[in-house]
């Protein structure tokens, strides 16, 4: 008959992921602890209860050999199919309305970083993404200085805007995750500096990039996940019943803030822009023309036929380069509606693989990345085709450029990291490592006492 450590030591030799062995001999110990507490309940003694239950167990080879078949990392190869899928289907359709031509320098750097981005996808989906949730607040403020120092020492500007880092900001999203995740259960304090920490990567895109657009996204992306942490009770019962405060917030504070930049902010000509936009028909010979002649075109596709002389006319107005609008002006309708469909699958994909997470951590890394694909479909979608301001969007992977590849790709990877890891990691508190050791000091203390 084995003793406990002899049938632990057996288990374990049989889990072959280092990171999921620990967890399941916690558990596999704290069942046969239950159990033997049973049987001495029952009129064991406390010897013959715990190798009763050890007895109870079963063949430990056997059991760890089921263990390690439930435990261990699964790759979810249709996400990476996919992903591929879009790279491709994304760099067919910059071809197919001009924005890169075969053959061409900028084709070649195109397919340089499509080849680069999927090894850094491949990279992340390998990597514990367990570290976001250790390292939150160091990597958070390092990337935001980081952000800070690229865009003063080497990022260019066009019109004014630093472009090369309206992509990279959205990287802030993960980190602000694991935030979330190392401030569960610290109640209102927790969720006042949650708060926080949601306005450093607002205030750069705002100010520093600057662009409105990509500081409202990102807005409403952190916010997103701050109430959805609430709504799941990350803060309490107490941090719960903010949630309704926090809603209205959340609504009322873009809408004060858009007053304010109306009032206080907006040079004259981005008044002009909105102005043209709400009512183009007053601007048709300056900003309201693009809305007007935009509307026109959409006019004239038919279903499985763009506009007559398509490419031409693009050419003649100006955000002709807004891929998603092209498309549909050259190819038809229904190639426009097989994008968007494509496009809203990889969301709802990425929504359902972050649903299925047991682990908070990953759960709400999974969000994020699922609200930065979606919301930037929609806001990137209702741009091109005029329902919203003319403005500086992105659309995933139908976006060009090296850190569009780039940025994308990592969260795909960070998506498969969290698929990949279901069955794997524990949902435990990830706390620096000097608390950790005064926790172990003062638990011998506590039982003394």
């Amino acid at each position: 008959m084995k003793s406990r450590e002899e049938f632990i030591t057996l288990l374990a030799e049989q889990i072959r992921c280092r990171r999921a062995r620990e967890d399941v001999i916690r558990e596999i110990e704290a069942h046969i602890s239950d159990q033997a507490q049973e049987y001495e309940a029952a009129g064991m003694t406390p010897e013959e209860a715990l190798s009763e239950a050890v007895e109870q167990m079963g063949d430990p080879v056997s059991v760890g050999v089921e263990l390690d078949r439930i435990h261990r990392p699964r790759m979810d190869w249709g996400m990476i199919a996919m992903a591929v899928l879009f790279s491709l289907g994304g760099l067919f359709v910059q071809c197919a309305v001009g924005m890169l031509s075969v053959g061409g320098d900028a084709f070649g750097r195109q397919c340089l970083f499509m080849g680069l981005g999927f090894c850094l996808m491949l990279g992340v989906c390998f990597l514990d993404y367990s570290f976001i949730g250790k390292y939150a607040k160091p990597l958070y403020l390092l990337f935001a200085v980081g952000m800070l120092f690229y865009m003063t020492q080497f990022s260019y500007t066009v019109n004014g805007m630093h472009r090369g880092a309206i992509l990279p900001m959205y990287l802030f999203v993960p980190l602000y995750a694991g935030i979330l995740y190392q401030y569960r259960k610290t109640g209102y304090g927790g969720l006042g500096k949650c708060v926080l920490f949601l306005i450093p990567p607002v205030w750069i895109a705002w100010y520093g990039i600057p662009s409105i657009s990509v500081g409202f996204q990102l807005f409403l992306i952190c916010a997103g996940m701050l109430l959805l942490a609430v709504f799941r009770g990350w803060f309490g019962e107490k941090g719960k019943r903010a949630l309704p405060a926090l809603l209205a917030v959340g609504i009322l504070l873009p809408l004060a803030g858009a007053a304010a930049g109306w009032l206080f902010f907006l040079a004259d000509y981005q008044k002009m822009r909105i102005a043209a936009f709400l009512n183009p028909g007053t601007y048709a010979d300056g900003a309201g023309y693009i809305y007007l002649r935009a509307a026109d075109l959409l006019e004239q596709v038919k279903w499985f036929a763009g506009v007559e002389n398509g490419r031409m006319l693009l050419e003649q107005m100006p955000g002709s380069d807004l891929s998603l609008f092209s498309f549909v002006v050259l190819y038809g309708a229904f190639a426009g509606l097989l994008v968007i469909a494509a496009l809203a699958v990889l969301v709802v994909d990425a929504f359902l693989v972050s649903l299925k997470q047991k682990n908070q951590l990953g759960l709400m890394i999974g969000m994020g990345c699922t609200l930065v694909l979606g919301v930037q479909a929609v806001i990137g979608a209702a741009v091109n085709f005029g329902s919203l301001p003319a403005t500086t969007v992105t659309l995933p992977f139908l976006t060009g450029g090296g850190s569009a590849v780039l940025v994308y790709d990592i969260l795909i990877g960070l998506l498969l990291s969290v698929s990949r890891n279901r069955d794997v990691l524990s949902d435990r508190m990830y706390r620096p490592g000097w608390r950790l050791r005064l926790e172990r000091l003062e638990n011998p203390q506590k039982s003394r006492e």
